[in-house]
């Protein structure tokens, strides 16, 4: 499959993914037994959907620690995200979680000896923008203590270093292990969180004090599963992609592009209204994506 096909295809996925746990993040309860439950339905529907869609399922030691270490980074950073959300404002942990993607990006250039060229980096300092006029900064929010900071710069971390690990399996002499990578991550994640919304059972007070639908039912985890098989072709594309393009492009496109394309389907689908700023923030998104793809080199 063409690069460029694969990477509209892995943005597509994602979308559709946000857009189901849009839905049941609406309708159904918020709490950490509900969010446990998510992660283990959506892991392990992608766990077997790689399974079904495996074209290689060779495994070496290698690729089996860097898995498991890649799974509970994953968890690590939902944890983080998580706490950082409790104890701090929305928008400005929206904005540091989205700026992790500098990480990944600087990456290539620092040790993969990836070039950037000065256009690329007016693309990466659009984006940079864009990450932040996009959110919609409101007066009544949590304050900014010393606990949000750390839980946010954790978070900030660990989401980066999701990126990372990604493109150091893929340039290995182990790439071709992708799909046993992504299984064993899965399941490794499935694991844990079936463990956590055991643990968490019996704390099932909805985050907002209301009494929202369970999300144990068919309508629910039915959007679970199929959400699993949109982040298993996501990861999967993701997974090749991060190893044949260089970072600098890469990451910042996905995680862009994301934005962007999330941003205006809660407009047409959700009529969810967008500030001026926003709005600009948007257009500041296309540009940069445009800029990173360096149209004049």
């Amino acid at each position: 499959m063409n690069n460029t096909i694969m990477l509209i295809s892995s943005m597509a996925a994602n979308l559709f993914g946000s857009l189901l746990k849009k839905r049941i993040n609406d309708k159904y309860e918020k709490n950490m037994f509900s969010y446990q439950i998510y992660n283990a339905v959506v892991s392990l529907s992608s766990a077997v959907s790689l399974l079904i869609l495996a074209d290689n399922l060779s495994v070496s030691v290698y690729t089996v620690i860097l898995a498991v270490a890649f799974g509970t980074i994953t968890l690590a950073q939902q944890v983080f995200n998580l706490y950082a959300l409790e104890n701090g404002p929305l928008s400005y942990t929206t904005v540091i979680i989205s700026l992790s993607t500098l990480i990944p990006t600087v990456s290539g250039a620092l040790f993969w000896n990836e070039k950037i060229s000065f256009v690329q980096y007016i693309g990466i300092a659009f984006l940079i923008i864009c990450f932040i006029l996009s959110v919609n900064f409101k007066n009544k929010e949590k304050s900014a203590g010393l606990k949000w900071l750390l839980f946010s710069g954790f978070a900030f971390i660990s989401t980066g270093l999701i990126g990372i690990m990604q493109k150091l399996h893929q340039t290995s002499t182990y790439k071709d292990e992708l799909d046993s990578f992504l299984i064993i991550s899965f399941a490794f994640s499935f694991l844990i969180s079936s463990v956590l919304a055991f643990v968490f059972r019996n704390k099932r007070v909805d985050e907002n004090g209301t009494s929202s639908s369970s999300v144990i039912g068919f309508i629910p985890i039915s959007l679970m599963l199929l959400s699993g098989v949109f982040a298993a072709l996501n990861n999967k594309f993701n997974l090749f992609l991060s190893g044949v393009l260089d970072a600098a492009v890469f990451f910042p496109i996905v995680n862009g592009g994301g934005l962007i394309l999330t941003s205006v389907s809660a407009v047409v689908l959700f009529r969810e209204k967008l500030t001026k700023l926003q709005i600009f923030g948007i257009i500041t998104g296309i540009i940069s994506v445009i800029l990173i793809c360096d149209p004049f080199a």
